[in-house]
């Protein structure tokens, strides 16, 4: 990996990044793919003197080619065609096959600014793009306060992200970088500024990472080496016990799943679990846990609640206080206070599929499949199917992702329960779209609402 560093200036030929010598290919006509990484096209930001945390731009340009991209460059110029300047760094891939062109920007000048990206290949094919975004003034922190947070596992770039989400614009930080693949499962603890997450790496290596977002750092316990796969986390933060379901990843040669508990630090890891005749059916999706001295953990699948014990329980089948007819839960979130679990199920109708919020207490009575009724138009906002569709009880939101109509960004929408309006909360600027749940980019999230967390 190459890698150049420099300070963009107004004098454009300082910031031209070449790459080694490539030969032209023959016939080569295709010009590099342009991938923007960051901004989203069209973001706010506040001026550098103002302390609040969205104050600078970060900036990440791909420039994919068949052959090799051999120049790149990205210049930012105000609303007049002024060259303004920011730092800038260059990697190219070990075959030059790849650019990455990242930056910072901030100032002191509100207004509207665009960033030109211009890259180049051996053969002299050009590519270039442009997006815009807007530098405004505020007049107090508090008018600028973070309304709310949305951390996510980015599959694309084997990331965990975190969104600030202002009235009038978001920020984004990257919490971690090339460490997380497939990132399941995703917890965060406001109140004890602790981020959890469960993937699978190559290798079928299963790591459950810890990241302490106000002092940095991260702790990663290996938790399988082969045979299974990641699907669900909890943890206890008054016993620091972690539960976690491991998926058969073959079931052809292994038939099972399994559930464990072990302590926070990695001691004691013991198995609960293993359900024989493991389908992906029936594979836990969700696992929630009492933070008491004696917890019990509500877990569902595709098609069936349970309820787990942790003294007395035995196997899951029995612990099922809850089989749905035809229904599909897609998450689940727990009222303890009031004796409630909350779920999102969906149904098929006709050629249609409608999606309900259902509730039965924790004992599995007094069940009601409609409790809120989700407005067939909220996740079905184009042809694609909602995917990772998440429950806030709190506040009485149903969150999910969906793709938009040119396959090219990943959509974050909210809704009220029983409400015909519909929000779009924020989306990326890329897209693993083919309108499949497995291949959406974001492969799990979670929304605070709670204590704001900022991370150094």
């Amino acid at each position: 990996m190459k890698i150049f560093k420099f300070l963009l200036i107004f004098a454009i030929t300082t910031i031209l990044f070449v790459g080694c010598k490539t030969e032209p290919l023959e016939g080569d006509d295709e010009a590099p793919v342009i991938e923007i990484i960051a901004p989203i096209d069209n973001i706010t930001f506040h001026l550098e003197n103002v302390s609040l945390p969205s104050n600078s731009i970060e900036i990440h340009a791909r420039a994919t080619d068949n052959n090799a991209v051999v120049f790149g460059v990205f210049t930012i110029t105000d609303a007049n065609g002024n060259l303004v300047d920011a730092d800038v760094e260059s990697n190219f891939s070990d075959n030059n096959k790849v650019l990455d062109l990242t930056g910072n920007f901030s100032t002191t000048t509100p207004g509207v600014y665009s960033i030109n990206f211009l890259f180049r290949d051996a053969n002299d094919n050009n590519a270039s793009t442009t997006i815009t975004i807007e530098c405004i003034a505020s007049e107090t922190e508090e008018e600028q306060a973070i309304n709310y947070q949305l951390f996510y596992s980015d599959r694309q770039y084997e990331s965990i992200m975190r969104v600030d989400i202002y009235n009038d614009a978001t920020t984004q930080e990257t919490l971690l970088s090339k460490d997380v693949t497939d990132g399941k499962s995703l917890i965060i603890f406001p109140e004890y500024n602790e981020l959890l997450v469960g993937s699978t790496e190559s290798g079928l290596d299963v790591n459950i990472t810890s990241v302490n977002l106000s002092a940095g750092g991260r702790e990663i316990k290996n938790v399988s080496t082969s045979n299974y796969i990641f699907s669900a986390l909890a943890k206890n933060q008054t016993k620091q016990e972690v539960y976690y379901f491991l998926e058969g990843a073959d079931l052809n040669k292994i038939g099972n799943h399994r559930l464990y508990k072990m302590n926070a630090d990695g001691s004691n890891k013991t198995m609960l679990v293993q359900v024989e005749n493991a389908t992906r059916a029936n594979a836990i999706k969700k696992i929630w846990v009492e933070d008491s001295e004696q917890p019990f953990l509500i877990m569902h699948d595709r098609y069936a609640l349970y309820s787990y014990n942790l003294e007395s329980s035995t196997d899951l089948e029995s612990s099922a206080i809850f089989k749905t007819d035809g229904h599909e839960i897609h998450d689940i979130a727990v009222d303890v206070s009031n004796d409630i679990i909350y779920m999102i199920l969906s149904y098929d109708r006709g050629s249609s599929r409608y999606y309900t919020v259902g509730t039965l207490s924790l004992k599995g009575l007094d069940v009601n499949l409609n409790f809120a009724e989700i407005a067939q138009n909220h996740p079905v906002t184009s042809q694609f199917l909602p995917h990772r569709m998440k429950l806030d009880i709190k506040n009485k939101h149903v969150y999910w992702f969906t793709e938009s109509d040119d396959y090219k960004k990943s959509i974050l929408k909210r809704a009220s329960f029983n409400d015909t309006s519909v929000q779009t909360i924020w989306e990326t600027t890329t897209c693993l779209c083919t309108g499949e749940v497995e291949d959406i980019r974001i492969e799990d999230y979670q929304i605070n609402t709670e204590s704001i967390i900022t991370t150094n």
